[in-house]
């Protein structure tokens, strides 16, 4: 009791002592025993693009290899998109919408499946808080004490989380694979890879414009960087659209100011070429046969996450990336990379922290994240950042202890503590009850 009430002390929130029952189990051995048949629901609903998806598979993957006699299942509303990744569906169970929404609220989703969850997890918490009493309306037997969450990387926003991921102090670490890259025949090296986000419109703020500056910042920088005969430079359709609508209709405008600092930024290629989606050929700049030849390629994404990652590993030193994913696949096949980084402003604390931790002070600024002249010869370390910020190692200390708070759910002491709690309003008024037993 003396250990449930000095947990209690170091809390300065009522919700925070729902964590007690599994805190007190941090760092405590866990042997097979205690997950055997345990399920293990993983509730998904993705928001946007795939990072959601990957998030929950290789959270499921880590679940599978962490214990692997228990029962994991991934609960979502689209199994599609879990297809689309290869991922195997069999064992998925389907979340059913009973209202057409973006990113539906559980309120709006029903379960087909009869599978009772001894531990729920919502992975990623997206767009909206997380609140427990919305799971209790698809899943009624749902409490503070079964469910769990795991944020996206540096969120605090949305929060509290069980798993808050991401880098920094009192996150867990970003979700690192081991991974078994096979080379592509997609494009002959030395090539450069880009994907960025194109800019958006005026309310997103500094978000509207940086897309072309990153993409020019990364060009100035490899341009000068790399001397080939042939250098190759792989780019998302956006900026092929932006080069091309100055080439077929000049004017001035956001496209002649692109085409005009690229142009300036590639000195040292005088032949400069652009071959879009359709193949078609675009001359920016013609010099001597001789002379190196920049072709930009907007022919070859997008791709399957597997050979975007073989194209990330393929590419040369220098890679430019955004999304929470792309980072994390980077940093997990090809630490020994220089990665720079698109920061949208919703990842600002992200970026930072990763300046902070790596350490690199480009990742500081919006104007040096996406590379910069001044960073030719700058070649980091990763070794160190890696092993601190790899989610495997705090996550699964975590995730032992809810599994082993599981396993003791019916000791004597935490079903009496968690009747004082659920019955209770003030942190002082639980530690008063439980001096009385």
């Amino acid at each position: 009791m003396d250990t449930i009430v000095n947990h209690i002390k170091k809390k300065k929130i009522y919700d925070d002592l729902y964590d007690i029952p599994w805190n007190l189990f941090l760092n405590k051995k866990i042997n097979k025993i205690h997950s055997k048949n345990i399920n293990i629901g993983l509730l998904n609903v993705p928001c946007g693009g795939f990072g959601d998806v990957i998030i929950c598979k290789t959270f499921y993957d880590y679940l599978k290899k962490w214990y692997p006699n228990a029962n994991v299942y991934i609960c979502t509303n689209d199994i599609e998109k879990f297809k689309t990744i290869k991922a195997n569906v069999k064992n998925m169970i389907r979340l059913k919408e009973t209202k057409e929404e973006d990113c539906p609220s559980f309120y709006n989703l029903k379960i087909t499946s009869k599978v009772k969850f001894d531990i729920m997890v919502v992975v990623p918490i997206a767009k909206r808080t997380f609140y427990v009493e919305e799971l209790k309306s698809m899943i009624p037997y749902a409490n503070k004490y079964n469910t769990f969450s795991i944020s996206e990387y540096n969120n605090d926003v949305l929060g509290p989380y069980t798993f808050p991921t991401g880098v920094g102090k009192h996150n867990l670490g970003i979700f690192l694979t081991d991974m078994n890259v096979k080379k592509h025949n997609l494009i002959k090296s030395p090539y450069a890879l880009i994907y960025i986000q194109p800019p958006g419109p005026a309310h997103t703020g500094s978000w509207g414009v940086h897309g072309n500056y990153c993409f020019l910042a990364f060009i100035e920088m490899i341009s000068k960087k790399y001397n080939h005969k042939l250098f190759q430079v792989i780019v998302p359709d956006w900026i092929v659209d932006i080069i091309r609508c100055y080439l077929q209709e000049p004017q001035s405008g956001t496209c002649y100011t692109v085409n005009r600092r690229l142009k300036e930024y590639t000195k040292n290629y005088p032949n400069l070429v652009m071959i879009d989606e359709h193949k078609q050929k675009f001359v920016i700049k013609n010099g001597n046969k001789s002379d190196n030849t920049m072709i930009i390629r907007g022919d070859i994404l997008p791709k399957p996450r597997p050979e975007f990652i073989s194209l990330i590993k393929y590419s040369v030193d220098d890679v430019l990336l955004t999304g929470d994913q792309s980072i994390t696949d980077a940093f997990s096949c090809c630490s020994n990379k220089i990665i720079w980084y698109q920061i949208a402003p919703w990842k600002k604390d992200f970026a930072t922290q990763m300046s902070k931790n790596i350490p690199n002070k480009y990742f500081k600024s919006y104007r040096t994240s996406c590379g910069t002249i001044n960073a030719i010869n700058y070649n980091p370390n990763y070794k160190e950042f890696l092993k601190t910020f790899d989610f495997r190692i705090k996550g699964k200390q975590i995730m032992d202890a809810i599994i082993l708070s599981t396993y003791y759910k019916d000791n004597d002491l935490l079903v009496k503590f968690k009747k004082i709690l659920d019955s209770s309003y003030t942190i002082n008024s639980v530690i008063n009850k439980l001096n009385k037993i």
